[in-house]
């Protein structure tokens, strides 16, 4: 299979205490998240992650082949971005242009759908970016939760840094969360557990349980094990099912900038490939609206080559600046002055 030549991320500066947004509607919540700044959005947070990703992939964008974008925060309803993230890439007409959308698992979707162009011939390379600034409401779940961030994958055969071994997909007919068109912020069912359990645990579970039985692997044959994070304590659930140790489990993120949605797997993988070591495997697998894609990554001798072109994530995720809660409702539109 094809692997990882480039990667790059980035995340916004701005910095929300995730209680300040819970404690005034009788909630609570700890941590922080990651706020879009006034001239910020899902697509200049991508074209800075594209670009840092192609800097450490080291080519020439002409040789992209095709860019696929996933994320469950496109601004249009029937327009692509992926058009726009082209141009600021400088690909031209010729190259492939796809938007996934429709739920968190959006960017896991379309990493699958680069690797299966590869796997045909249509392409040599192509690009996969991932960018999440959910929409949200005061007094909602993801008025506390929901962070901003991109992060960008390079995927072809030659110079890879990290395989891909294998994947597995696990989908069901669930629905946890959504957000129709007349929709103006994620709904939820307000079960947590039934969520939990029968949502996130049970299609990681799976989908990494096939993907083991697959490959001849073990839980334990993985350096690094990395599940999406709506929260910091999720992904224990379905590493207890599998024999996963806590020494294996990637550190937490979504305290540090919220959940990322579609991108937090794979934000995760990113700092993991920041110091990771050649030799070691990666088991990674996304979840959302009743699917579940799981992975797993070999690191290759070029990482340490080209260490040097890294913008490493915990670069992104120092580099903060508070906010209060009027401030960050009125960068959401969710509060206007009164006209004079």
């Amino acid at each position: 299979m094809a692997g990882i030549i480039g990667y790059g991320v980035y995340v916004p500066k701005f910095r929300l205490e995730q209680k300040d947004a819970a404690m005034p509607w009788g909630s609570w919540a700890s941590g922080e998240k990651a706020v879009c700044g006034a001239d910020e959005d899902v697509i200049t947070m991508a074209a800075e992650a594209a670009q840092n990703a192609v800097k450490h992939a080291g080519i020439d964008p002409a040789r992209i082949g095709a860019i696929h974008i996933g994320t469950a925060s496109s601004p249009y309803i029937e327009q692509y971005i992926a058009p726009i993230l082209a141009e600021t890439l400088g690909l031209g007409p010729a190259t492939t242009m796809i938007d996934y959308s429709g739920s968190v698992n959006s960017l896991s979707n379309a990493v699958l759908g680069c690797l299966d162009a590869i796997a045909a011939k249509r392409i040599d390379c192509g690009i996969v970016i991932g960018a999440e600034d959910r929409a949200t409401a005061p007094g909602t779940e993801g008025d506390a939760a929901f962070g901003a961030g991109a992060v960008a994958l390079v995927i072809g055969k030659a110079g890879t840094i990290a395989d891909f071994e294998g994947v597995q997909t696990y989908s069901t007919l669930f629905l946890d969360r959504w957000r129709a068109v007349k929709d103006s912020w994620v709904s939820n069912m307000n079960d947590y557990r039934f969520d939990r359990e029968f949502g996130y645990q049970k299609h990681i579970f799976e989908a990494c349980k096939s993907l083991l039985a697959e490959l001849g692997k073990n839980a334990g044959d993985y350096t690094h094990v990395i599940f999406q994070q709506p929260d910091d304590r999720i992904a224990a659930l379905p590493a207890k099912d599998l024999g996963i140790g806590k020494g294996q489990l990637a550190p937490a993120t979504a305290s540090i900038i919220g959940d990322l949605g579609s991108c937090s797997a794979f934000v995760g993988l990113a700092g993991v490939l920041d110091r990771a070591q050649p030799g070691e495997s990666i088991l990674l697998a996304s979840y959302g609206a009743g699917a579940s894609n799981a992975m797993s990554i070999k690191v290759t001798n070029e990482i340490t080559a080209k260490a040097n072109r890294i913008v490493p994530l915990v670069r992104y995720m120092t580099r903060k600046r508070p906010i209060t809660y009027t401030s960050y409702l009125r960068l959401k539109e969710q509060v206007r002055r009164a006209p004079y």
